[in-house]
């Protein structure tokens, strides 16, 4: 029998298991109801503006993805799923993609769920809950690490208040893993340090549903782990290693308990531009080609001073730093843990040392040579992101530590206390004209004051024997600064409550249009709008999902690889800006042909001079300032071709010409087009074609021989068509492995056509074609996420705790 449960026998026999199962129920719930109002209560001070004023958790500044993106996002899976059910394909996205990337959302961004118009003021609430949550399992990781409630206190206040976490507010990718991450590492210190393992896989599980990626960071952190818990607490390393093993085990159900959302996502990720390759670090461009290969001063001198204060160098839009405000290194989480980390270092024994020297390591070391960081994220960028997230567990654990030993009566060490902090504030006044410009005067004033009463709280609480007494009193000082420091972090250019109910914004007169629109059809058809109504500094591409309409433009990190080959072949992208491009994609904007050809029948314009001055837009109404126009020349979904032009022809032809071959002959890929039985056309037959044949007379054709829609929906289109000879069906929406076809109820092959649309191959005659979507794996990931379900219930009734 191990000691502790001879303890816990002993208490047991003594007071009886009532009292003593209740007297730790009732204390580990009053301490969780304690830090969760605490931290509520301070969460609801530094988001004071978003929860008792005016503004909602909408950025104007360079945090526009919440209002461009996030939002937008948010909106359509709230209407997606009261009509559609789980989340599966979307012509609101481009023109059409997957949305089975966006299912983690349904768990870990509960405003979803929300009716549409309540997801902008619910979002501080949700950010909110976000915070307790994190929090209270951040805390739950340092209270079984051995830490006093108040380190423990501490240390969660400044982990769900770092910068990390409060840029999550907007990037809202940061509060996911906030939140995913304290669960993960209270779930492993609850498996490593009690036995208890049964809340790992669901922690593991969970990571996926912010990226399939997360499950990599996962093992990383769990590496980490396990040599931590090798080297400083294994008095048996072969058992140590038993229960590494053990704790794999219990990490591997919990990626098998996420497949059924992770696993269709990642086919989703798999077919995009990121996920494929096609672009690859996409926020630094190319990675070091030398592996100590050195960075700008302003990098260093950034990630150097973002520990004091995540806005030292500004705010938004108005930061002065390397890179940005996002991609900078978000590693502030109060001035605390800086002042304390070298106190760590001394007394400390030799096993604990050297993890702590390797900790030092690994954060450092990928800062000062970038190339290392690339390495972090296997060359498929070079972000800070979670390397930051990583790092300040790192600092705030071990800075927590200390201080529970400070209030536990171990004494700092005045010496190296007194020269952390003379170091400290001689760094924020390093004497270089240039770079001293960069610094916001104010907060260095306010990071010197605070180091300043730090050092002095701490010293006098050893000099006057009462540091329990100074503990605390750091504890009011460490909330302050979190307030004063995070103020310019949160309150930063916002969308207001009222903007959603003045005329702008996504509350203009689109609104009216699209609803008159809807009106006069019931068939598919795409519209164009020529501005974005997203209210921040950056242009909205993803109108089409607030506004619930069909478009062509879409800015997102995973738009469907063939959605973007498409806009490649036919030079809607250009070949310099296709990593720009390929994420905040502008559609077919300003290719009225190309529109055409993809059934656009409606424009939206600010100006109407260029469709007035146009041949085929007739005006139909004006809203405000709003007008709209409809396309005479429009073109159904669903065109038949008799012919093909093999793609690498397509792909060598001028711009000009490669929209009016689209109305003439199907493109097919070499080795499809020879077995697909349609005569090849050649080159030159193809440019007689665009010379005898009027657009407007091959428009009037194409119309008169294409698709007749019986029955449309997101995931199924239904009709009928006659063909005179072996033919391509093309419709005009991305290639997806999803889709399915039946022709004349017996299954069809679906194939890649106008370098990445979807074709139906058909032969001679009148035939009835239904085309349904299922995500791909979906059955596949339900049925290993079940078998894990049944696995975990099974071993936590065999073995409820890990034998060592």
């Amino acid at each position: 029998m191990r000691a502790n449960d001879a303890a816990e026998l002993d208490e047991w026999k003594e007071n009886g298991p009532a009292k003593t199962v209740a007297g730790r129920l009732s204390t580990g719930w009053l301490q969780i109801s304690m830090v969760a109002a605490s931290l509520l209560l301070i969460g609801a001070v530094i988001f004071r503006e978003f929860v008792f004023g005016n503004h909602v958790l909408l950025y104007k500044d360079i945090g526009a993805d919440s209002t461009n993106d996030t939002f937008p996002s948010f909106v359509h899976v709230s209407d997606y799923i009261r009509q559609h059910g789980f989340l599966s394909w979307s012509f609101s996205m481009g023109m059409g993609q997957s949305l089975v990337h966006l299912a983690g959302n349904l768990i870990l961004d509960p405003v979803v769920w929300l009716d549409r118009d309540l997801i902008a003021p619910a979002l501080v609430y949700q950010h909110l809950l976000k915070t307790v949550i994190a929090g209270v399992f951040f805390f739950g990781f340092l209270r079984v690490r051995g830490l006093t409630v108040g380190a423990s206190w501490l240390g969660c206040a400044l982990f769900v208040f770092s910068s990390y976490m409060c840029m999550g507010s907007c990037w809202i990718v940061n509060a996911d893993e906030v939140v995913t991450f304290a669960f993960f590492l209270f779930a492993l210190e609850m498996a490593c340090r009690r036995g208890r393992w049964i809340c790992l896989p669901f922690a593991t599980g969970l990571l996926g549903m912010v990226s399939v990626f997360h499950f990599y960071l996962g093992a990383l952190l769990l590496c980490f782990y396990v040599a931590e818990r090798l080297l400083v607490r294994a008095a048996d390393p072969r058992q140590a290693l038993v229960t590494a093993a053990k704790v794999l085990a219990a990490f591997s159900i919990g990626i098998g308990l996420g497949a059924v959302i992770w696993l269709p996502s990642l086919h989703s990720i798999l077919n995009s531009p990121r996920g494929s390759g096609l672009i690859s670090n996409f926020a630094f461009g190319v990675p070091p080609t030398r592996v100590f290969q050195l960075e700008s001063p302003l990098y260093y001198f950034t990630a150097a001073l973002r520990p004091f204060s995540n806005d030292l160098l500004g705010s938004g839009d108005g930061f002065r730093g390397w890179e940005n405000y996002f991609e900078a290194p978000a590693t502030y989480c109060g001035l605390l843990p800086i002042l304390l980390l070298p106190q760590a270092f001394v007394g400390a024994k030799k096993s604990r040392l050297l993890v702590y020297i390797l900790f030092l390591c690994v954060v450092i070391v990928p800062v000062v040579f970038p190339w290392f960081r690339y390495l972090f994220w296997a060359f498929r960028g070079g972000y800070f992101r979670a390397f930051s997230l990583f790092s300040v567990v790192g600092l705030i654990t071990i800075s927590a530590r200390v201080f529970s030993e400070y209030v536990e009566g171990r004494r700092l060490r005045w010496m190296l206390l007194g020269v952390t902090a003379v170091a400290l504030l001689l760094f924020l006044f390093f004497p270089v004209r240039q770079l001293q410009s960069l610094i916001d005067p104010n907060l260095r004033v306010a990071a010197v004051v605070f180091i300043l009463l730090y050092a002095a709280v701490l010293a006098a609480g050893q000099i006057l024997d009462r540091q329990r007494a100074a503990a605390w009193i750091v504890i009011l000082l460490v909330t302050v600064n979190l307030v004063y420091f995070n103020n310019s972090t949160v309150n930063r250019p916002t969308v207001t409550k009222e903007d959603f109910t003045r005329r702008t914004g996504y509350n203009d007169h689109t609104v009216e249009a699209v609803r008159e629109i809807d009106a006069r059809e019931d068939s598919f058809f795409r519209i164009t709008k020529m501005w974005g109504s997203g209210p921040a500094n950056r242009i909205s591409y993803n109108d089409a999902l607030v506004f619930h309409y069909y478009g062509t433009p879409c800015y997102s990190s995973f738009n469907n690889i063939d959605y973007i080959r498409f806009l490649i072949g036919v030079a809607a992208i250009p070949a310099d800006n296709i990593p720009t491009d390929a994420q905040w994609s502008p559609g077919l904007l300003w290719e009225p042909l190309l529109s055409t050809f993809v059934c656009e029948k409606y424009v939206l314009s600010e100006d109407p001079v260029p469709y007035e001055n146009a041949d085929h837009y007739e005006f139909l109404d004006r809203f405000s300032d709003v007008y709209l126009f409809r396309n005479t020349e429009f073109l159904p979904l669903g065109l038949v071709f008799d012919d093909y032009l093999p793609e690498s022809v397509f792909l060598q032809m001028p711009k000009w010409a490669k929209a009016s071959a689209l109305l003439h002959v199907a493109v097919l890929q070499d080795s499809l087009g020879l077995h697909s039985g349609l005569p090849q056309v050649t080159l030159d037959a193809l440019n007689g074609r665009l010379r005898a044949i009027p657009i407007k007379q091959a428009l009037s054709s194409k119309r008169a021989n294409s698709f007749t829609m019986r029955l449309f929906r997101e995931t199924k289109l239904e009709g009928e068509i006659q063909v005179q000879h072996p033919s391509m069906m093309i419709l005009q929406m991305p290639f997806d492995s999803g889709w399915h076809a039946l022709v004349d109820r017996k299954p069809a092959a679906i194939a890649r056509a106008d370098v990445g649309l979807l074709g139906v191959q058909l032969m001679p005659g009148k035939h009835t074609v239904q085309i349904t979507y299922f995500p791909p794996f979906l059955y596949v990931g339900l049925g290993v996420s079940s078998m894990s379900l049944a696995v975990v219930l099974f071993a936590a009734r065999r073995w409820p705790r890990i034998r060592r």
